[in-house]
């Protein structure tokens, strides 16, 4: 029979090789043109003679070199679930590198069908949890965590386990429970040190995230502490991204002691590298966080022009978000020359497109500086009504630094009035928020 040879490759294997062939021919290329530099003309040969099985990886380059799908050469091929967990694992793993959650999304589902252990499952689940916590999805985000942990040890997985407890810290980060985001990066970080976690990049992601929330928690040694050996682990592993966001971290806590000149030159340092390797959210966080500190240190035309900018490059890129975080500092800018109905427009133009996308805490940045504005314009219900409404979400996102900076702004607005008891209860928010009750 045509169909068995000594390598005990099946008739399955040579309509894999027919179908090969034929697109091979059909785009006129040669079996060398084909085989390219990783692999050779003879192992295509055999291959389209039914000869050898070429693994995942190797009919995945083929494939696309022949501008088909995967699956067009599978066909009614019988492989392995192990293989087909294989493929499906690193295709996922390819496309979370890119952000592309819906191709995640795509592979992990048959890829949970043929997961050989608990491990490799768990594997697929922070896989698919990243996507969740993507989508803003973080109820979902905590039922694929636990059922992750449930499936692993941290004396057996130690890489995998810190993975996923630094993604439940990612999602009570972004929920504003900050103790509870504290408590699972920490619990990250010691499962990394314990079990002597050789990856660096993981290190540095877990220090860096929990310096962010240390900060956040008016913490600042403590989020200088987790920095600073980020930032020296990323330099030394030539990870750009994780020193630019260490020198974006050490930039925010040094804005946060009011030491605006050392913040600035931190955040150019995190701005270059940002730039260097051309990851656009956090170049666009830098832009504007350098707006910000240059609006509040008085420099107007600076920080215009480093709202202009990141305006334009978000623009650019089409992302919307930092779009609306630089309007709302150019509607700050805007007031302050005295034009209150252009900086209303852009503030309430901000805050609704931040509002679409879930951001609360910018969202409540924007319904501020509408207040202001309406401030400005004599408006004082409606200014009242947007203070209190801008400091609802620093409340319900669980910001409590934002929300105490809102209620001081509101507390200086109600006594130029001479309303002076609702100046007071500000001020009391105001202190509540700065000493972290």
């Amino acid at each position: 029979m045509a169909g068995k040879h000594g390598t005990g490759v099946t008739t399955a294997a040579g309509g894999l090789g027919e179908r090969v062939r034929a697109a091979r021919k059909e785009l006129g290329l040669s079996q060398a043109q084909l085989a390219g530099e990783e692999l050779t003309k003879g192992f295509i040969s055999q291959l389209e003679s039914g000869l050898v099985r070429p693994s995942i990886r190797s009919l995945q380059l083929i494939a696309g070199r022949l501008g088909k799908p995967l699956d067009y050469f599978l066909g009614d091929e019988s492989l392995a679930g192990g293989k087909r967990f294989a493929f499906h694992k690193l295709a996922a793993e390819a496309a979370a590198e890119r952000r592309d959650w819906d191709q995640v999304r795509a592979h992990v589902a048959p890829g949970l069908d043929h997961a050989p252990d608990g491990r490799d499952r768990a594997a697929l689940l922070h896989l698919v949890g990243r996507a969740e916590i993507a989508a803003r999805a973080f109820e979902r985000t905590f039922d694929l965590v636990t059922e992750g942990l449930s499936l692993t040890e941290a004396a057996t997985d130690p890489e995998l386990v810190a993975n996923l407890l630094s993604l439940r810290g990612h999602a009570y980060g972004e929920l504003g429970q900050l103790v509870a985001c504290t408590e699972a990066y920490e619990a990250a970080l010691d499962v990394v040190e314990k079990y002597e976690v050789v990856d660096t990049r993981l290190r540095s992601r877990i220090l860096i995230s929990l310096g962010t929330v240390y900060r956040r928690l008016g913490r600042t040694s403590k989020a200088i502490a987790a920095y600073e050996p980020a930032l020296a682990m990323a330099s030394r592993s030539s990870e750009l991204l994780l020193a630019a966001r260490g020198f974006m971290g050490i930039a925010v806590t040094h804005y946060d002691s009011g030491e605006l000149d050392s913040a600035i030159g931190y955040y150019r340092r995190a701005l270059d590298l940002f730039q260097r390797i051309s990851d656009i959210d956090f170049e666009l966080s830098t832009l504007q966080s350098i707006a910000t500190i240059q609006f509040e240190n008085g420099e107007f035309d600076k920080a215009r022009s480093s709202a202009e900018r990141a305006m334009t490059r978000a623009l650019e890129v089409g992302n919307a978000h930092w779009a609306g975080v630089a309007e709302v500092v150019l509607a700050r800018i805007v007031l302050r020359e005295g034009r209150a109905q252009d900086a209303l427009r852009m503030a309430k133009h901000a805050a609704a497109i931040l509002e679409e996308l879930g951001d609360k805490i910018q969202q409540a940045d924007a319904v501020g500086a509408t207040a202001a504005a309406y401030e400005a314009m004599g408006l004082v219900k409606d200014a009242d009504a947007a203070y209190r409404a801008s400091i609802g979400l620093y409340t319900g996102a669980g910001d409590a630094a934002d929300r105490s900076g809102m209620a001081a702004e509101y507390a200086r607005v109600l006594r130029a009035r001479g309303e002076i008891d609702k100046a007071f209860e500000m001020l009391e928010m105001a202190r509540a928020g700065s000493s972290g009750r």
